[in-house]
């Protein structure tokens, strides 16, 4: 009963803060002081109809709501022994960041924490080291006014993250994810200058801008999830559950701490019970509107496009180590295929504002980021390893590395976690 109560508690937590936490009252650039608005302030581009501060945030939004979490099959789970009449801890250890088809046990408790350390270093393949702005910083009758800056952005994310998974029946279990999120990020406009333009296309002048950098952190609750999962198949090794993801946008958002979006993820899972042991899992994530893709960010009102979804696969196997202190290794290829989402591609001054290009031919060559929408494959490569030193204990370590250059990338990401199930 204190075990159905504790989960309880727990969801109504998880929904009253996914339902009330979300802002979405209008904001603006001019005078907010929220995370989402340093690029813009620090580049001098708030109104800048083509800067491309906007989709560089809505990809980073895109991004954030992608970031691998602790799965709620990360524990020991239990499976009831017929020629012993009772249940018995698995020696299969399991994955860290994906499913498997095991559900924990009949009325037992999981709990689990773990931290991860995400160090940005990329977008979209651009190094954000030095970003190459371009924009037209105002337009009139005379001519237009184009700024030219190289952003350097620091971006850096801790998360705490705490699961608690509860066995309603032997084949059902849902869980309770909730991330502590640390958030810093910090915006430099270096060498920015701005050209003039007539309304002939003729090169009137040009001159230099101090360098700016705008800091920030934010720290908080982030978006909370809750996952139902059902094993509806199993054979002597082999066993298959459906299950489904939820996602509330309870961080806040506009100091990416939340994506701003519900999130529904329907999904398979696969896996097979041996000394090897892989594992399959297939999804498909769907997000609603959210405020971080609003038509222009830097004008006031909450966004109405949708948070980019996409499909999951995932892929991977546990191998069995040693059994007198129970180990074992596991690895994961984690996949996503993004959907219309957000990005930032490379060109030049020349291709992306030819009337700059043509006024200051010596600029035509110089990179310039434009904005646009695509879908791509994310993949990641998960390995871990995991150790019992108790019979309903564990600890595990992790490090996630990013196969392709692309959307938000990090260096390695490490992982330290440990859970408890009775």
């Amino acid at each position: 009963m204190s075990k159905s109560i504790l989960l309880l508690a727990l969801l109504s937590i998880a929904m009253s803060v996914g339902t009330t936490a979300q802002n979405n009252s209008p904001w603006n650039c001019n005078t907010s002081s929220h995370l989402i608005c340093l690029v813009p302030v620090a580049t001098r581009s708030i109104g800048a109809q083509e800067s491309p501060a906007s989709t560089f945030n809505s990809a980073f939004a895109t991004q954030l709501s992608e970031l691998p979490l602790l799965s709620p099959a990360s524990g020991v789970i239990f499976t009831f022994d017929k020629s012993l009449g009772m249940s018995i801890a698995s020696d299969n250890l399991g994955p860290i960041l994906t499913e498997r088809a095991h559900t924990i046990g009949k009325h037992k408790v999981l709990l689990a924490f773990a931290y991860q350390r995400f160090r940005f270093n990329s977008i979209d393949g651009n190094g954000l080291g030095s970003l190459p702005f371009v924009f037209p910083a105002s337009q009139g009758q005379g001519g237009t006014q184009y700024t030219q800056l190289r952003e350097h952005v620091d971006f850096k994310l801790d998360q705490y993250v705490g699961l608690l998974t509860f066995g309603l029946t032997s084949k059902t279990d849902i869980s309770v994810l909730v991330p502590l999120e640390r958030v810093s990020i910090g915006a430099s406009a270096l060498d920015a200058t701005v050209y003039n333009v007539s309304a002939s296309g003729q090169g009137t002048g040009q001159f230099r801008l101090p360098d700016s950098y705008t800091p920030g952190p934010a720290s908080g609750i982030g978006d909370v999830f809750v996952n139902g999962k059902w094993r509806f198949w199993s054979g002597e090794r082999s066993n298959l559950s459906a299950g489904l993801l939820l996602r509330f946008p309870s961080g806040d958002a506009l100091n990416y701490l939340g994506s701003g979006a519900y999130g529904f993820n329907p999904y398979a899972v696969f896996s097979y019970d041996a000394r090897l042991s892989p594992h399959v899992r297939l999804g498909y994530q769907f997000n609603t509107s959210t405020v971080l893709l609003p038509v222009d960010i830097n004008n006031a009102g909450a966004g109405n496009y949708g948070l980019p979804g996409g499909l999951q696969y995932n892929v991977g196997a546990d191998y069995v180590l040693f059994k007198k202190v129970l180990t074992s290794v596991t690895g994961d290829l984690l996949g996503n295929y993004i959907v219309n989402s957000p990005v930032l591609n490379a060109s030049t001054i020349g291709s992306a504002f030819s009337g700059l290009g043509k006024a200051y031919g010596s600029l035509s060559q110089d990179p310039a980021l434009t904005t646009g929408e695509t879908s791509y494959n994310s993949d990641q490569i998960s390995i871990g390893v995991k150790v019992r030193p108790a019979k309903d204990f564990l600890l595990y370590g992790n490090v996630l590395f990013q196969v392709n250059n692309v959307g938000l990338r990090s260096n390695p990401v490490p992982l330290i976690g440990a859970s408890y199930t009775f």
